[in-house]
């Protein structure tokens, strides 16, 4: 099935996009403003989806959209790369191909006939290929400029710009601050990250973008969106789809994929009507197939990391004194292990706080049993 509602591999399209309207305008009224955006949100959060409707509803309105991947990116060529690929698609644009050809001479392969993009180094200098780097970035106002459309460009994973290289984030920001009719989103995977990025006063972007973070999906919404799609098969969950939308705590794709299990079992032969049964099945079946994403997760951990998932994962305070002193350890010793927890993405504040939650509900439901 082309369309199937209960998809949770990968993004999904954007007319499956449960709730986030309040997000779609708030980066539709910053793009209008040329305000840059700046997007944080743990990993299978519904960020990539959220932001191809958000390109779409722009691009429905005239707008010429690029998103940039940086995930991954380790060095200068390694941006460079990411910023190619992600105008390739742009090619009748003159600046877009006066930059190629200059990518041309200095040895990058931009055909992009297959999947290999490389910068092959054929004799460039170090400042040819900054030079490169500084004619991408440019690049946007200079579309805009030259089309009369106002451009959005996504630069997605932008945390990893941090372990690129010293001083990238002050050399982008010098090269985009000037532009006109860009709109930026700044989107990350890693919350902590991006908050560093852009609300430390030495960093270059230090106030540069206007936060924006996705929360848990909404439970009404959620169940009411759930059930119109069970629906959609024909089938009838009775109150087992909403059990395990609460279940799925407002998380995207543990909410989907706890809900193509039931809907998977509900089609298989000769399975009953038992409700309870069915969320039992569906909860096995779903901590078995995350066990080796958990384990992998949890393995770095240290010692006292583990007991903090614990505690927060059982609702009990994790840096307490009597915790402290029944596990031997200081107070202070267990602030860092929740800090470096945040930093890992395994947690996040409850609205308002400042009671912690695990962001992956069905870890928490694996370090309960």
């Amino acid at each position: 099935m082309s369309d199937y509602p209960f998809k949770h591999a990968g993004p999904v399209p954007p007319r499956r996009m449960i709730d986030r309207e309040d997000e779609r305008r708030r980066l539709g009224r910053a793009a209008a403003e040329r305000t840059p955006v700046r997007l944080a949100a743990p990993r299978r959060y519904g960020k990539t989806t959220l932001l191809a409707a958000h390109a779409a509803a722009l691009e429905a309105a005239g707008w010429r959209t690029v998103r940039a991947d940086l995930g991954g990116i380790s060095d200068l060529a390694g941006l460079t790369r990411a910023l190619l690929v992600a105008w390739a698609g742009h090619r009748e644009a003159a600046p877009v191909r006066r930059v190629e050809r200059l990518a041309g001479r200095i040895g990058a392969d931009v055909s992009l006939a297959g999947p290999r993009l490389t910068l092959a180094p054929a004799g460039a200098t170090p400042a040819d290929h900054g030079r490169l780097l500084e004619e991408l970035l440019a690049l946007p106002d200079a579309v805009a400029r030259s089309s009369g459309e106002p451009v959005l460009v996504i630069l997605d994973e932008f945390q990893d710009l941090l372990v690129a290289g010293p001083g990238l984030d002050a050399r982008l920001r010098a090269v985009i601050q000037p532009q006109q009719d860009v709109a930026y989103v700044f989107a990350g995977s890693e919350p902590s990250l991006i908050a560093r990025m852009f609300e430390r006063h030495e960093a270059p972007f230090f106030g540069q973008a206007e936060p924006l973070s996705l929360p848990p999906l909404p439970l009404e919404s959620t169940i009411d969106e759930v059930e119109r799609r069970f629906a959609e098969l024909a089938l009838d969950p009775g109150d087992a789809a909403a059990t395990l939308v609460q279940l799925g705590e407002g998380h995207p794709q543990r909410t989907m994929l706890l809900c193509h299990l039931l809907a998977r079992r509900l089609t298989e032969p000769g399975v009953d009507g038992d409700e309870d049964a069915h969320v039992a099945a569906v909860l096995e079946e779903a901590l078995e197939q995350t066990a080796e994403i958990h384990a992998a997760a949890l393995a770095p951990l240290t010692r006292l990391q583990r007991i903090v998932l614990g505690e927060v994962a059982h609702g009990r305070a994790p840096t307490s004194a009597d915790l402290a002193r029944r596990q031997g350890a200081t107070r202070g010793a267990f602030h860092q292990a929740l800090e470096a927890l945040i930093e890992a993405g395994q947690l996040l504040a409850r609205d308002p706080g400042p009671r912690w939650r695990l962001i992956d509900p069905l870890l928490r439901l694996r370090l309960r049993r």
